[in-house]
């Protein structure tokens, strides 16, 4: 049964797909997925994660407590124990057991874990799993796809092994054969949950949600919030359109996405694979530009203009470079494997190609190398800066998406920090630039990050659950920021063009204040990626 708003639907290329059957406005919630067959953190996470609704001990603040049995499971209050013994744990907890007995571990690689506990709910005849995974199940394989793969296949095998050694399940042939199709059905229609700024991680398997097809060019995206996923529209969406999200990130070159959807075994035959659309001919078409209207890029024009040198760069040697690119980042991410990595991007840089990878991800690298080191830390807000105006508005049009959201946050924490230390007159010495030291002294920093916070809890609203940590943590940020003395008329100013970007006023001081600051820091990105980061004395 497909959610409200949509209808499942069999298309002669493509299989089962799901269609809405109303418009839905870009960033409106489509549909919520809350009841998941596989809902798990990773390996590594599950003793800091609540097993049940998945919350981190990080955002909780607390300890969590360990189920008596297992000695493995940890959750946050007795109701989410409880909740998770009904729906799963009651079947695996014994197989922990059997695992610290044997290897002495306390978890089990995500993989694994999650084949068990399917063989483990059909050994019970669990009817959603049955219905998803027994014998005629709704979801789809890909075993010979699968098989075909050599090196794929035998990791296969292995975890399959595991999974029946360790859930205590009959070792026949049989089951074997059983668990690895069970692990390619999970392969190919679980969702990863990721997100390393939050803590979040683990897999989230849905029968329905599984059903919507993949584009490149998607008209809708997942976000996850606890157990439940939540599907919005990316853009708007008319009755009887197709709903299609991403598999993986879109952004990157077409042969590492052909690559990355190799495991899906099919091929993208959407309007970015077809014609080879780089980064920004596909942002250029996009219908929610006028978005960006409430943003840190309100230059609509942007959004339709080429780089200067884009002519000058084939597909062929961004690929080229990309390729390259992973090699080197795979050696390290300190400054010397980051500098190497920038080294790379020369070609895409000369042409001005911010946006086009491996140019964003070679910078936000930068950013975590200066955050880890005190000589060189400040370097991070004007390279996030860059980031901002110049990087992911092209990467995702939308301004509401978390990713984009994510990064006016990251530059609203580091304000509030050179802001804290402006205020204490230290910022001259921990600053490793006197031009970047000259264009923090004259800004009004706080202003900036609240202009920031602003565009947060704006656009967090819009594209994420009210639960979501970094809407929280920003609406916290910005109430402590207005109660600041001195700072009601600046506040006012802030608060007028967020209720209203229009407002001449409110719009001229936005301008003012925070727009045209957090340009001139911007302007130094590129110089500090071409050698001042990377100084012998630094």
């Amino acid at each position: 049964m497909a959610p409200l708003g949509t209808r499942l639907t069999v298309t002669p290329k493509r299989g089962q797909a799901l269609t809405a059957t109303r418009p839905f406005a870009a960033g409106e919630l489509v549909a919520t997925f809350s009841n998941p067959i596989l809902a798990l953190p990773d390996g590594p996470s599950m003793r800091t994660t609540c097993n049940y609704c998945l919350r981190t001990r990080a955002s909780l603040n607390r300890s969590l407590r360990t189920c008596s049995a297992c000695k493995a499971a940890v959750y946050c209050d007795p109701s989410c124990q409880r909740a998770h013994w009904k729906v799963v744990h009651k079947a695996e907890c014994a197989m922990f057991t059997r695992v610290r007995t044997n290897v002495g571990k306390d978890w089990l690689p995500t993989p694994t874990r999650a084949v068990a506990q399917v063989l483990l709910l059909l050994q019970a005849r669990d009817a959603a799993t049955e219905a998803a995974f027994g014998k005629g199940g709704t979801l789809e394989g890909n075993v010979q796809g699968f098989r075909d793969d050599e090196k794929v296949w035998a990791d296969f095998e292995l975890q399959a092994m595991a999974a029946v050694v360790y859930g205590g399940l009959l070792e026949s042939e049989e089951m074997l054969q059983r668990a690895k199709e069970v692990l390619c059905k999970i392969q190919t229609n679980a969702f990863n949950r990721l997100d390393a700024d939050t803590g979040m991680a683990g897999i989230f398997l849905d029968a329905e949600l599984s059903m919507i097809n993949h584009s490149c060019v998607p008209n809708a995206f997942i976000g996850f919030d606890k157990r439940t996923a939540m599907l919005r529209a990316e853009r708007d969406i008319a009755a009887g359109d197709e709903i299609e999200i991403s598999y993986i990130d879109n952004n990157l070159s077409r042969s590492t996405r052909q690559e990355g959807l190799r495991l899906y075994h099919f091929e993208c035959k959407c309007p970015r694979c077809v014609d080879d659309l780089d980064t920004y001919q596909v942002a250029s078409k996009s219908p929610v530009i006028p978005l960006n209207k409430f943003s840190l890029q309100p230059d609509l024009g942007r959004f339709t203009t080429t780089p200067v040198g884009a002519a000058r760069v084939s597909s062929a040697t961004v690929e080229t470079a990309y390729k390259a690119w992973r090699i080197e980042a795979a050696s390290g991410n300190d400054a010397i494997a980051t500098q190497r990595q920038w080294k790379l991007c020369k070609a895409l840089a000369e042409a001005k190609m911010w946006a086009v990878e491996p140019i964003p991800s070679t910078i936000l690298q930068a950013v975590s190398v200066c955050q880890a080191n005190p000589s060189t830390w400040a370097y991070a807000l004007p390279l996030s800066c860059f980031l901002a105006i110049e990087c992911d508005p092209f990467k995702l049009a939308a301004p509401f998406m978390p990713w984009r959201v994510k990064g006016v946050m990251m530059l609203a924490k580091l304000l509030g920090e050179t802001a804290r230390l402006t205020a204490t007159e230290g910022l001259a010495k921990t600053c490793p630039d006197k031009t970047l030291d000259e264009v923090l002294e004259k800004s009004d920093q706080m202003c900036m990050c609240e202009g920031m916070l602003r565009l947060v809890v704006h656009w967090a609203t819009i594209g994420a659950s009210e639960d979501w940590e970094i809407l929280q943590e920003a609406k916290e940020m910005l109430q402590e920021v207005e109660t600041l003395e001195g700072r009601e008329k600046e506040s006012a100013l802030l608060r007028k063009w967020a209720m209203d970007p229009d407002d001449p006023e409110a719009n001229a001081f936005f301008k003012y204040a925070v727009l045209n600051p957090v340009n001139e820091l911007a302007a130094l990105a590129i110089g500090i990626m071409d050698g001042q980061l990377w100084s012998p004395s630094r």
